[in-house]
């Protein structure tokens, strides 16, 4: 389907996948405005700076706006909600927190009552043709079979904050559907860019990339688990590029839309991959995942790894994820998500360079 240039409210910065989301957006010539706290106000200026010269060649730009998404209107003064409620034709609501050492209360204010905020703003907004919000594959919770897109709560067991937060979230933007054109997405576990390597932080799936990259040459490094249950992780540049369509696509109103790997490779397999990229033997010793938790959780550690139990948590979970109706709306097209095998290289020479 033909593209059509918007403008657009981001919000989410200074994340990694929300940042990524704004330079695909201004590159394709979309006029962007990307709020953020007061404490990023120096970080978001620079990075505005940088967007607008080394993306914004297509007639795209973005600017920052001060604002927060747990105040009344976003934190605006009344000019710049009038502003907002007569140019903003999309918004990519991505602000969530995911970090399980801040309380469980501060994580649902966040994620559940920033998105209600959001989506009252949203309501007076006379040219608004979509609102995306970004969920998780993970609201599915502690269950196994596949997860369909089309479910949220079907008795499933959540395994922290995060999940049940994020649930309670996918509730709400559901039953604001009725009066507001929204559409829901939920990548699975985001890994860099699949072009450039490109990412944040070396969490979640990244703490036994480093490990494995940065062992002795002959070192095998343990894996928790048996590795034999599927790990689904995605690039961001497939990601914030799937959003971006299915945002636009008129037949995506209403829906909600797996982005992850269709053909993911088993955990084994897929640090096998990282090893063989890395010059690295392979792991051979599989550490049973209560003992992993365990030492995770000895003291003077409980306070740095609250993403890494998660990841251990996620890692040992035989839930699939059903992506049909995402594949078939954007089907045609060249977005699909690339084989593992095919960018592994990448994320392994980017893991390299930057913790030499």
């Amino acid at each position: 389907m033909p593209d059509q240039a918007a403008r657009v409210l981001v919000t989410g910065f200074p994340i990694y996948v929300a940042r990524r989301l704004v330079r695909e957006l201004v590159a394709g010539g979309d006029q962007v405005v990307l709020l953020h706290r007061d404490k990023f106000t120096a970080e978001a200026e620079a990075f505005v700076a940088e967007v607008n010269e080394q993306e914004g060649l297509q007639g795209g730009e973005v600017r920052a706006l001060l604002g927060d998404i747990l105040e009344l209107d976003l934190g605006l003064s009344g000019a710049e909600v009038r502003r907002l409620h007569d140019e903003i034709e999309e918004i990519h609501h991505l602000a969530a927190v995911q970090y399980l050492g801040i309380s469980t209360e501060k994580m649902r204010r966040v994620n559940v009552e920033g998105l209600r905020e959001v989506l009252e703003l949203a309501l007076g907004m006379r040219n608004l043709r979509r609102i995306c919000h970004w969920s998780t594959a993970f609201v599915a919770g502690a269950r196994e079979g596949v997860a369909m897109e089309s479910e949220l709560m079907v008795g499933q067991r959540f395994r922290n904050g995060y999940e049940r937060s994020k649930a309670a979230a996918e509730r709400l933007a559901r039953s604001a559907m009725a009066k507001l054109p929204i559409t829901v997405v939920r990548p699975a576990i985001i890994v860099g860019d699949s072009d450039t390597g490109e990412v944040q932080r070396f969490d979640g799936p990244y703490l036994l990339i480093n490990a494995i990259v940065n062992a002795p040459v002959n070192t095998a490094v343990p894996l928790p688990g048996q590795g034999r249950l599927p790990l689904n992780v995605v690039p961001a540049d497939y990601v914030v590029r799937a959003a971006r369509s299915l945002t636009r696509h008129p037949d995506a109103v209403g829906g909600t839309y797996h982005l992850v790997d269709p053909a993911p490779l088993t955990a084994v397999q897929f640090y096998n991959a990282v090893a063989d990229a890395a010059g690295r033997p392979r792991p051979t010793i599989f550490l049973p995942n209560n003992v992993a938790r365990l030492l995770l959780s000895a003291p003077g550690l409980r306070g740095i790894v609250h993403q890494e139990r998660t990841f251990l948590e996620w890692f040992d979970s035989a839930l699939q994820f059903d992506d049909t109706e995402a594949r078939r709306l954007l089907d045609g097209g060249d977005i699909q998500c690339p084989p593992v095998p095919s960018y592994v290289d990448v994320l392994v020479r980017y893991v390299r360079e930057y913790t030499r």
